[in-house]
Parts: C-alpha cells; sequence; structure tokens
C-alpha cells in the first residue's frame, strides 16, 4: 500500500487548515440540501460551530396526505367489503364507493389542517363511523412512508375523524 506524500514544501499545519476549511465547506453545503419534508425556514439550534438540523415543514403532513392519498383509498376500498361483513353488514359490497367518498373528503379535510366541524358529513350509525374512521387510519398508517411527519399526518387525520363527536 502506498501513502501519498504531502509535498515537502507545504507545511503540515496548512494541510490541516485546509482538511478543516474543507470540512467545514463540505457541511455547509451539505446544511443547504434538505429532503422534501424539511423546512426551508429557520434551523433549530445545534450543537456550538455546527449547523442546526432543519425543523419539518407546517404543511409536510398535508403534503403527505395529499400525496398518498390514492393509495390510502384503494387500502380502503379493498377492505371495506370484508370488514363490513365481519361487523355483520351484508351491504358491504354496495356502500363500498360512498364510504370510499366520505373518506376523500376526510382526507381533504384533515390535508388542509382543518377539523371536521362543517367538513365532511357523519355517517348515518357511529358504529359504521367507527368501523370505517378505524379502517381509514389504518390504511393511512400501512400506506404513508415513515418520515418525519408521518406521525404529524396520521394526528390530523385523527383529529379531523374526530371532530365534532
Amino acid at each position: 500500500m502506498t501513502k501519498t506524500a504531502v509535498p515537502a514544501a507545504v507545511p503540515e499545519d496548512v494541510m490541516e487548515v485546509v482538511g478543516r476549511t474543507f470540512a467545514a465547506a463540505l457541511q455547509e453545503g451539505l446544511s443547504r440540501v434538505s429532503p422534501p419534508w424539511a423546512a426551508a425556514g429557520p434551523r433549530a439550534p445545534g450543537l456550538p460551530g455546527q449547523p442546526g438540523r432543519r425543523e419539518p415543514l407546517p404543511a409536510a403532513h398535508a403534503a403527505l396526505l395529499r400525496d398518498h392519498r390514492e393509495e390510502i383509498l384503494a387500502r380502503l376500498a379493498d377492505a371495506l367489503p370484508a370488514t363490513l361483513a365481519a361487523a355483520g353488514r351484508p351491504d358491504g359490497r354496495q356502500m363500498t364507493a360512498v364510504l370510499v367518498d366520505w373518506a376523500r373528503t376526510l382526507l381533504a379535510v384533515a390535508a388542509a389542517g382543518a377539523h371536521r366541524a362543517g367538513g365532511a358529513p357523519r355517517l348515518s350509525s357511529l358504529q359504521l363511523e367507527l368501523t370505517v374512521a378505524t379502517l381509514l387510519l389504518e390504511c393511512a398508517f400501512r400506506a404513508l412512508p415513515e418520515v418525519p411527519a408521518r406521525d404529524r399526518a396520521l394526528q390530523t387525520l385523527g383529529r379531523a375523524l374526530r371532530g365534532g363527536r
């Protein structure tokens, strides 16, 4: 194994300074690159001498719900007939389209950051609403990627589902 020699004309102190300068510039450049769920705004305090980490965007959870809405609804549509049959509702297949539309409205309310107070209708039966709401949360949990905004997206959807009752 050959070791690259430092030219005799360059003192070790200079190489150390160049190395530290390069590391600082690299760190600064990397801190400017962020994943889609990171904010471009104010930074959280970091360790002394290091840039802070970025806080999640306030609307990152809404973007997750919007971006994965169709996958969540497809999972819900697939699971509804069997779930409703197990809950004693023989009309599950006939109700699927109506219930998926109801869930679509709730996802829109959650993505807008609102509560359901006036944003989405109630279902005719509290038991049916609870069954579909639970299944919708499960489908969202399975469909959303594991990113920092995921928990907030699920909380927001839960709030939209609970709103008013």
